[in-house]
This record gives structure tokens, C-alpha cells and sequence, in this order.
């Protein structure tokens, strides 16, 4: 138990140092509001879809039975999706909060934190059974989420998710997917550039959310502290709802015993920077994000850690 939290929490402290650098540049006015709209810009546009380009692209064709475990996959996903919005709702809550927190408690860290742990804990080949989560995260759960900020921005529901996959990120991750299904590669020199690019996206995510949560008031574009109850409901459904939703859902289908333990694994990472990056490009609920992507990844050290004992006995 203890080396798995220590492996756990050493993994998370990365992620800590550059949102800190973030921080620390923010707070020194070495990088100011438009500075950090600058790195999201570049995050949005260039190094997350060069990011998922690379590696969904690399994924392979999966099998039935994978197939049938990652629609219950996103599946799970999108009911929790609106269950969060009911909630929002139903509190009374903005319809910039609702979708945020939605966003914010369905895409998860799955390629960066939770699948190489799977690897640790569950092995090689359930990470390599588990990979297509990925897709499902960043195709279904992104495309819905982005649906979801343009209903907030005022954009109706079904015209905004269909203008989703015009969505840098999202049509990135639909372009690797195809790529992958048809087993085609890129050439070699366009290859390249797109790895170099890929490998920045996750840094320079980090340090601009950072920069976001060290901003004062007044600098952030005039937007408001968010309240807490989006943040807290968010965060519950990501580390706790969404994997218990996904245990269910994946056992229901005839996809193998470990990659219900896998799915589930990736299911209980904290949301991902990428959620950051999205609510910050449309306007909806960014600082709120912002706070959602640092309390999860904190305490993913535990969660994540409990998680992986309990789906390895």
C-alpha cells in the first residue's frame, strides 16, 4: 500500500511543479492575463491535437468486445455528463457552472497519470487493452462537453455539438482515431513535427493553468472567483461517480475482466488540463476548471491509489 501511494504521489508531483510555475510566474506579474490566454491559445490549437493525433493514430483496430466495453465506457460518461447538469440546475446554478462542472467531471488525465499506473498495477497488456479510453474521452466526452460551453454561451444544445467537431481538439482526436482505423501513417516528416508538438501540450496546459489560478482578481478577464458547489460536485463525480458508473456499465457488456478493472482505473483520473484549456477558448466557467483540474489532481494521490488496490485484489 505504501509504495503504490508513493508511486501514485510520485507521479502527481510533476504536475504540481509546472501548475506551480504557472503560479509563481502569475503571481511575480511575469505573466499576466493575456500572457497566459497566449499559452491556452497554443495548447488549444497545436499541442493537445498534435498530442492526441500522435498517439490515438497509434492505437490499432479494437475488437468486438473492446468495442462493447467502451461504449459503456462513454456511455457512462455522457449520463454522467447530465446528471451533473440536472444538478447544477436544479441548485439553482448558472448554466456557465453546469456545463463547466459537467466538462470538468467527465475527461480525465487517462494518458498522462491514470494509464501509465494501469500499467504499474494492472499490467501491459490491460494498458494496452484500455488505450482506446482515450478515444472515448476525447471524441464522445469532449465533443458533448464543448456542446455543452456552446449551450452555455447561448448556442442551442444540438448546434453546438454538432460545431463541437469542428473543435480543434476534438476533430484532432476524431483524425487520430481514423487513422488508426484504417491503419494508415502519416508521413515521416509530418510524423515528426506533430511528436515534437505533442510532446509540449501537456507542459505548457499545465503552466497556463497555473498562471490561471494565480491570477488576481480583476486580471482574469473580470471574471468572478467561482463558487465552491461546482467545484465539490464536479470533483466527486470524477474521482467516485464516474468509476463506480463505469464498473457498472463495463460489466454489463462482454469486454474482458481486465479491461473493466482498466477502464474503471482510468475512469477515477482527475480531470484532465484539456477541460481547463476548452472552458478557457469558450469563456464558460475557466477559474472554476481551473481550481476542478488542481483539487482532483491533489487528491487523486489517494484516490487513485486506493482505486488501483482495490481493482488489483
Amino acid at each position: 500500500m505504501i509504495a503504490l501511494v508513493l508511486d501514485v504521489v510520485g507521479r502527481v508531483w510533476p504536475f504540481f511543479l509546472l501548475v506551480g510555475a504557472g503560479w509563481t510566474l502569475a503571481r511575480l506579474r511575469l505573466l499576466d492575463g493575456r500572457m497566459a490566454q497566449g499559452l491556452s491559445a497554443y495548447v488549444y490549437w497545436i499541442g493537445f491535437p498534435a498530442l492526441l493525433i500522435h498517439s490515438l493514430s497509434r492505437q490499432g483496430r479494437p475488437s468486438p468486445d473492446l468495442l462493447a466495453g467502451l461504449a459503456a465506457y462513454a456511455g457512462a460518461g455522457l449520463v454522467l455528463m447530465a446528471l451533473i447538469v440536472l444538478a447544477c440546475r436544479l441548485m439553482g446554478w448558472t448554466r456557465a457552472e453546469a456545463a463547466g462542472a459537467a466538462m470538468a467531471g467527465s475527461v480525465g488525465n487517462s494518458a498522462f497519470l491514470a494509464l501509465p499506473i494501469a500499467a504499474v498495477v494492472l499490467g501491459a497488456e490491460t494498458a494496452r487493452l484500455v488505450a482506446g479510453v482515450l478515444a472515448a474521452d476525447f471524441v464522445v466526452l469532449s465533443a458533448a462537453g464543448v456542446g455543452l460551453l456552446g449551450w452555455a454561451a447561448g448556442r442551442s444544445v444540438g448546434r453546438s455539438t454538432l460545431h463541437a467537431f469542428q473543435n480543434p481538439v476534438v476533430a484532432a482526436a476524431v483524425a487520430g482515431v481514423g487513422l488508426a482505423l484504417l491503419d494508415l501513417a502519416l508521413p515521416e516528416p509530418l510524423d515528426r513535427a506533430i511528436g515534437m508538438a505533442a510532446v509540449s501540450g501537456s507542459p505548457v496546459g499545465l503552466v497556463a493553468l497555473g498562471a490561471a489560478l494565480g491570477l488576481r482578481e480583476g486580471e482574469s478577464d473580470g471574471e468572478a472567483a467561482p463558487a465552491a458547489g461546482p467545484v465539490l460536485l464536479a470533483a466527486l463525480a470524477k474521482l467516485a461517480a464516474f468509476p463506480l458508473m463505469v464498473w457498472l456499465a463495463v460489466g454489463l457488456t462482454p469486454a474482458p475482466a481486465a479491461f473493466r478493472a482498466g477502464a474503471t482505473l482510468l475512469a477515477a483520473a482527475p480531470t484532465a488540463v484539456s477541460a481547463f484549456i476548452q472552458t478557457r477558448a469558450y469563456g464558460v466557467f475557466p477559474r472554476g476548471a481551473a481550481r476542478i483540474v488542481a483539487l482532483t489532481t491533489a487528491l487523486s494521490a489517494i484516490t487513485l491509489a486506493v482505486a488501483a488496490l482495490v481493482l488489483k485484489s
